[in-house]
């Protein structure tokens, strides 16, 4: 009888655990989602640059 509660304990530590690493796991992608097209963002404003430097220079 005293095992029922120690089950049902675990059983819910065990959801609550994977349920917040799905929401850590989503957090973490978008959080690499918005880096990269910042970098993304950044490479072609770069570009932009040098193409423009490129072509007062000729």
């Amino acid at each position: 009888m005293d095992l029922l509660p120690v089950l049902g304990a675990s059983a819910a530590t065990g959801l609550l655990s994977s349920v917040l690493t799905v929401v850590a796991l989503k957090v973490d992608m978008r959080w690499v989602k918005e880096k990269v097209n910042d970098h993304e963002r950044r490479i072609r404003e770069l570009e932009t640059m040098v193409m423009t430097c490129l072509n007062h220079s000729q």
